[in-house]
């Protein structure tokens, strides 16, 4: 008889998130399993235990999910969890804290689409994210470093402590992205002046950049802004936004739009497909950003 599929939940939130216990059922799995408030140094225990309760095909039925809202730490934990199990007690695993992997995943696999069809690659991109410290910011720039973009970080608030965070993630990760002033008007209309690509990450209902910033920009071709929150990131760019010209931007320069709703869309697909992978798979895998990029660019490829 068939063992149940069992999706353990980990955060190190007091909550484990609605979204993604509706996304695990949705896609499968019979039972799910959350764990709150869990420490790093919990999780080989916690691994152990779902490993050595069941047989080793029983515990091909089993996954680990980790959340939070700690990009970092989830990877650490992941990486924990990996590092305790051996053959023949292996598992799947899967991080995506905060829906910060599958969201950044979709909105770069959607501005990839679009560098295609105009015969263009993201070697020959700069890109200016703002909100660059938040998940899906950092992921994003995670993402487009790994795919050889010239990546700018525009710091918010103080240029300081956005370089001493580049600085760190340099060091945990080993990519080169670079940080610049985005602290006044006239900083980030420079920085709009030079990038090919804004990215739009900042809090939720928290217009970023106004249309005077980049109306002039010569060099800017997308704007993408995950934000599903009146008023949008970004002027011009509607949650419903996909390729459409950004209005506002001058008409010998089109900018192409890239909204949440859009976004979240194919979020929701890649988040789905990644959790099905995790069910299906006959031997384990271990799905980080990356995985989830590659799910979300081939959704796109193959899609009708």
């Amino acid at each position: 008889m068939q063992k149940v599929s069992i999706l353990h939940l980990i955060t190190t939130a007091k909550n484990v998130s609605p979204f993604d216990v509706n996304m695990a059922y949705d896609a499968g799995f019979d039972k799910i399993m959350p764990y709150t408030n869990v420490l790093q140094e919990d999780v080989i225990a916690l691994t152990q235990d779902a490993m050595f309760s069941r047989s080793p095909n029983g515990v091909k039925r089993e996954a680990l999910f980790f959340g939070g809202r700690d990009i970092h730490m989830a990877l650490d934990m992941q990486k924990a969890a990996v590092l305790g199990m051996f053959t023949p007690f292996e598992m799947s695993t899967m991080t995506d804290p905060s829906g910060a992997f599958t969201t950044a995943a979709a909105m770069m696999a959607k501005i990839d689409a679009h560098l295609i069809r105009n015969n263009q690659t993201f070697a020959q991109q700069t890109i200016a994210i703002f909100g660059a410290s938040g998940t899906v910011g950092t992921t994003a720039a995670l993402i487009a470093a790994s795919l050889n973009a010239n990546v700018q970080l525009a710091a918010h608030k103080n240029v300081a402590q956005m370089q001493a965070y580049t600085d760190t993630i340099h060091e945990k990760y080993g990519v080169k992205l670079q940080v610049l002033d985005g602290t006044t008007d006239a900083a980030k209309t420079q920085l709009l002046n030079q990038a090919t690509i804004a990215i739009c990450a900042a809090v939720a209902g928290v217009r970023v950049l106004e249309t005077a910033y980049f109306a002039e920009s010569h060099t800017l071709k997308i704007i993408a802004d995950v934000n599903a929150v009146a008023p949008s990131g970004a002027a011009g760019v509607e949650v419903m936004s996909d390729g459409t010209p950004v209005v506002g931007a001058q008409m010998s320069n089109q900018i192409a739009g890239f909204g949440a709703l859009v976004i979240g869309q194919l979020k929701y697909k890649t988040q789905q497909k990644l959790l099905q992978n995790l069910l299906a798979a006959d031997h384990p895998i271990h799905v980080d950003f990356n995985d989830a990029f590659e799910v979300a660019r081939d959704l796109l490829a193959h899609a009708k």
